[in-house]
């Protein structure tokens, strides 16, 4: 499933794997090779996925509250412990900003597509591509076929596996005109940084400056955080001007959207003031969307001319619910074996307990008799 370079490549070895082992009639396997374009990586690695992995929002949310919370924490701690937690994510992402901004990672090689990517990249994407750079010295050009613009180069990387070398192959199209490059291994479209085996075309053919399209602004050092503005319990920097002068201009836009929304004509009017003084500030000018013409035709009404029982249960389809409950697994806490010792040593605390009360009841009958007489 992970070692499968290509669909080709899975097919073959599902289909060995079958064969072999005699589960051709096995409903459960059936049914997942039906399904085998939601699980199995080389059908979804033409998506951009960002490095995401399916088990990644529990583990990240079990690392979120990893020393703040644990089984016996109170919903009341919950609360103190939760703004903690958003505290000290924003502490390090601010730490991680400074850091990337006033500090450099030196370069480990003399590319200049590697200080391209120093120059604009945080520190955590960078390393990710020093990686594929220390990586590249793996890979060696086996063939080369040449289609008019577009060279076609066959690279073999070695790699070990159960202590053993082994060899992949992957075939790089590299077009001198445009200096476009993808690999068949999809790297950039599945995480969104250029692979190993793209850097050692692109050494071979001498090229300096990779393309703007292959250094995304998502990992630039200099991206701005909207959500750094926003007040939060959690935010020490409240009495920051920037972000006072950002409140205030939300509440004068917000203002300004209640009474703008109540008619068309009002919306285009204001929506197009809007785009002049972005304009002037450097953000790109986009279309109207409460203008319908030839120049934006996305921004047309949408169309309900279909039936009210297929729009609701077109509306019904897009909600995403959350999953159904679970019980865990393994035994349930409060019916675990119990030792003598401590069945003996619990029964005597609740003796101990009974009796703690009686006495004092026994003590608010006798003080109250003393008051009344």
């Amino acid at each position: 499933m992970y070692d499968s370079s290509g669909v080709d490549q899975f097919e073959v070895g599902w289909n060995e794997f079958i064969t072999n082992n005699g589960l051709v009639n096995n409903e459960w396997l059936c049914s997942l090779y039906e399904e085998r374009h939601l699980w199995v990586p080389c059908y979804l690695r033409n998506k951009f996925w960002a490095g995401m992995s399916t088990t990644q929002r529990s583990e990240g949310m079990n690392a979120f509250f990893d020393g703040f919370i644990n089984s016996s924490t109170s919903l009341q701690q919950f609360v103190v412990q939760y703004d903690n937690a958003l505290r000290q994510k924003a502490e390090k992402e601010f730490e991680a900003d400074f850091a990337s901004v006033n500090t450099t990672i030196p370069c480990g090689s003399q590319s200049l597509i590697e200080r391209q990517f120093q120059l604009h990249y945080t520190h955590a994407k960078f390393g990710e591509i020093q990686n594929e750079f220390r990586a590249k010295m793996n890979c060696f050009v086996m063939n080369v076929v040449k289609d008019g613009t577009i060279w076609n180069y066959n690279v073999k990387e070695n790699f070990l596996w159960n202590a053993k070398r082994a060899n992949k192959f992957h075939d790089v199209l590299f077009d001198s005109t445009t200096t476009t490059i993808k690999c068949t291994c999809l790297l950039f479209e599945f995480r969104g940084i250029l692979c190993r085996h793209c850097f050692l075309v692109l050494g071979q053919e001498d090229i300096d400056c990779v393309p703007e399209q292959y250094v995304l602004r998502r990992w630039s050092k200099n991206v701005r955080r909207r959500h750094t503005l926003m007040k939060a319990a959690y935010n020490r920097s409240s009495d920051d001007p920037q972000m006072q002068r950002f409140q205030s201009l939300r509440k004068r836009f917000n203002d300004i959207g209640e009474v703008a929304c109540e008619t068309e004509s009002a919306a285009q009017s204001v929506y197009d003031q809007l785009n002049t003084i972005a304009t002037t500030l450097g953000l790109p000018n986009e279309p109207n969307p409460f203008r319908c013409g030839d120049d934006h035709p996305s921004a047309c009404h949408e169309d309900h001319s279909l039936p009210d029982h297929v729009m609701s249960s077109a509306h019904h389809s897009n909600i995403v619910r959350s999953p159904i409950h679970v019980k865990r697994k393994g035994r349930p806490r409060t019916n675990r074996l119990k030792s003598t010792v401590e069945k003996i040593t619990k029964r005597k605390k609740t003796a101990a307990a009974r009796n703690k009360a009686s006495r004092n009841l026994m003590v608010c009958i006798l003080q109250y008799c003393v008051y009344i007489n």
